[in-house]
């Protein structure tokens, strides 16, 4: 089930959202992606913090998960510093960026 979280203005839902003592990790997924998909993923790292403010002193990383991931958007993900997760046969390959972006 997704996170929906509401506070003031803000409004976001959070596919799959993943913790541990230091850090959260912000997966956006989709069946098949696009570059727009990065802007709300952007996005929704920012408004975490706001929506989730226990997590305020977290790091908060990002990526994209697909069954079809577009080149354009897989390359375009790994240079603003996303993790990109795409389904092989059985596995998920995972391909991160050289510098993550943190927020």
């Amino acid at each position: 089930m997704n996170m929906k979280k509401h506070r003031g203005q803000i409004q976001e839902e959070y596919d799959l959202v993943m913790t541990n003592g230091d850090s959260v990790g912000i997966i956006e997924v989709k069946y098949k992606t696009h570059e727009n998909d990065l802007k709300k993923l952007e996005r929704k790292m920012r408004n975490f913090k706001v929506l989730f403010p226990w997590f305020k002193d977290y790091k908060i990383y990002g990526a994209l998960a697909a069954f079809h991931v577009n080149e354009v958007a897989k390359k375009e993900a790994l240079e603003r510093g996303f993790f990109v997760l795409q389904r092989s046969g059985e596995v998920v390959h995972t391909d991160c960026a050289e510098k993550l972006l943190v927020l």
